[in-house]
C-alpha cells in the first residue's frame, strides 16, 4: 500500500477464535480461583495467593494474552512489531489492575459499591493495557483515532471488568463458572474489537525503530500456547489447594465427632440404648 492509504478494517477468523478461547480459559480459572478465595476467607486463612492467581489468570493470560493475539489477528499488509518495554508495561498494567480490584472485593464484606468501584479500576487499568499496548506497535502507519469508540470501548471495559468481578464472587458450580467464563470473553472480546475499530491505521513510508522488539507471523501462536501450558499449571495448583482443603476439613469433622463421642458419659439414659431395664 502506498503512504496515506487506509488499512481496510478486517481480521483473521483463525486468530479470533484463539484470542476468544483464551480468553475464556483465562477467565474460568480466575473463576476458580475467585472460589477459592471465598473459601480462604470464610475459612480464615490466607486469601492473598489465589488473587495472584486470579490476577495472572485474567488480567495476564484472560485480557493481555487476548489482545495480543487480537492484534495479530488483524489483517495488516506489513508485519507488526513491539517494543518490548511498552509491551511489559501493558502485561503489569492488566495483571496489577485485576489483582487490585479482586484484592479491594475480597478483603471486606461484598457490596455492589465496592464491586462498582473495583470495576471501575479494572476497567480503566484494561483500556490502559490495550492502548499501550497499541503504542508498543512499530509498524509503517499511523493511527486516526476515532474518540467517540475510544470512549465506548473504555465503558465496554468498566462494564466488562465488573461484571467480571461480581461473577467471581457469585458462581458456583462448575457450569456457572463455564458459563460466566463465556460470557466475560465476550465482553473482553467486545472490548477489544471495539478498540481496534477506535483507530484507523494510515500508511507512512517505512521507519526505522531502535530500542528491543519482538514479532513475527508465529507469535502468536507461540503466545497461545505458553498462556494455556501456564493456565493448566495455574489450575493444577488450585486443584491442590483444593484437596488440601477438602483434607484439612475431613479432619475437623472427624475430631469433632470423635470429641462428642468421647463427652457422652457411659450409661448415659439419653441416648436411649443404655441404663434400661
Amino acid at each position: 500500500m502506498t503512504p496515506g492509504e487506509i488499512v481496510p478494517l478486517s481480521f483473521g477468523a483463525g486468530l479470533v477464535i484463539l484470542s476468544f478461547l483464551i480468553a475464556a480459559y483465562g477467565a474460568y480459572v480466575a473463576l476458580t480461583a475467585a472460589a477459592h478465595i471465598r473459601a480462604a476467607v470464610a475459612d480464615g486463612q490466607s486469601w492473598l495467593p489465589y488473587v495472584g492467581i486470579a490476577a495472572v489468570s485474567l488480567g495476564g493470560i484472560g485480557i493481555w494474552s487476548m489482545h495480543f493475539i487480537g492484534m495479530q489477528a488483524q489483517s495488516m499488509p506489513f508485519e507488526a512489531g513491539y517494543q518490548v518495554w511498552l509491551t511489559l508495561l501493558s502485561f503489569l498494567l492488566a495483571v496489577l489492575c485485576s489483582g487490585a480490584a479482586l484484592w479491594y472485593v475480597a478483603r471486606a464484606r461484598f457490596s455492589v459499591g465496592r464491586c462498582i468501584a473495583a470495576g471501575v479500576v479494572a476497567g480503566l487499568g484494561i483500556a490502559a493495557m490495550h492502548y499501550v499496548g497499541i503504542a508498543a506497535m512499530r509498524i509503517p502507519a499511523l493511527f486516526q483515532w476515532s474518540l467517540p469508540l475510544i470512549v465506548l470501548s473504555v465503558l465496554i471495559a468498566v462494564v466488562a471488568a465488573t461484571a467480571a468481578l461480581w461473577l467471581a464472587f457469585h458462581v458456583q458450580t462448575t457450569w456457572q463458572r463455564a458459563l460466566a467464563a463465556t460470557v466475560m470473553a465476550v465482553a473482553v472480546c467486545g472490548m477489544h474489537y471495539t478498540a481496534a475499530a477506535a483507530g484507523a491505521m494510515v500508511c507512512t513510508t517505512p521507519r526505522g525503530f531502535t530500542g528491543l522488539q519482538i514479532g513475527g507471523a508465529s507469535l502468536p501462536y507461540l503466545v497461545f500456547g505458553l498462556s494455556i501450558a501456564t493456565l493448566v499449571l495455574l489450575r493444577w495448583q488450585l486443584h491442590r489447594s483444593s484437596l488440601r482443603f477438602r483434607q484439612k476439613l475431613a479432619r475437623r469433622v472427624d475430631a469433632l465427632i470423635g470429641s462428642n463421642a468421647a463427652a457422652v458419659p457411659v450409661g448415659d439414659t439419653s441416648t436411649g440404648t443404655l441404663g434400661r431395664g
